[in-house]
C-alpha cells in the first residue's frame, strides 16, 4: 500500500512538473503592449498605430486574430512568414494586432465580426480597403503593394 502511495505521488509530481514546463515553453503570443505573430512585432493598441502612422508617414494594417482561429494560424504560418510579404510590412506598414476575444470595441468600430480579417487603415482611421478572411501568400502582396504604392503617392501628401 505504501508503495502505491509513493509511484502516485511520484507520477504527479510528474505530472504538475510536465505541465509547467509545457506553459513555461510554449510561445507568447501577446503581452499587454505588442502580438508576436508570424514572426513580426504588432501593437495592440490602435491608438499608437496611428499615432505610429502620422508620424512615419505610413498605412496601417490592423490583423483582426484568434487564439482558436485555424484560418489565422494558416495566415501566420504561410501568409507573413513569406520573405515579400515580411519584408513589404517591416517596411511599408504600422502593424496593428487586435485579439478578437480580448477587444470588442476595435471589431465592432469597424464591422468585424469573425476572425481573420486584414484592414488597411490611414493615418486618420479611415479605411483604405480590407481582406475579410484568409490570403494567400501571393494575394496579400499584391494588396500590401497596392495599398503602400497608392499610399505613398503625393496626392496622398497634399491631403495631409
Amino acid at each position: 500500500m505504501r508503495q502505491r502511495k509513493v509511484i502516485n505521488i511520484v507520477a504527479i509530481v510528474l505530472l504538475v512538473g510536465f505541465a509547467y514546463a509545457a506553459v513555461q515553453n510554449s510561445p507568447v503570443l501577446s503581452d499587454e503592449k505588442n502580438s508576436y505573430l508570424g514572426g513580426l512585432v504588432w501593437t495592440n493598441s490602435l491608438e499608437e498605430g496611428l499615432a505610429a502612422s502620422q508620424e512615419q508617414n505610413k498605412p496601417v494594417l490592423v490583423y483582426f486574430w484568434a487564439v482558436w482561429c485555424q484560418y489565422c494560424e494558416k495566415f501566420e504560418t504561410q501568409t507573413l512568414p513569406d520573405e515579400r510579404v515580411k519584408q513589404k510590412l517591416n517596411n511599408d506598414f504600422i502593424l496593428v494586432a487586435i485579439d478578437l476575444d480580448e477587444n470588442k470595441e476595435v471589431p465592432r468600430e469597424y464591422g468585424v465580426s469573425y476572425p481573420p480579417h486584414e484592414l488597411f487603415l490611414d493615418e486618420n482611421g479611415n479605411v483604405i480597403t480590407r481582406i475579410p478572411g484568409y490570403a494567400n501568400a501571393d494575394r496579400f502582396y499584391s494588396v500590401l503593394t497596392e495599398v503602400s504604392d497608392n499610399y505613398k503617392k503625393p496626392a496622398h501628401g497634399a491631403e495631409q
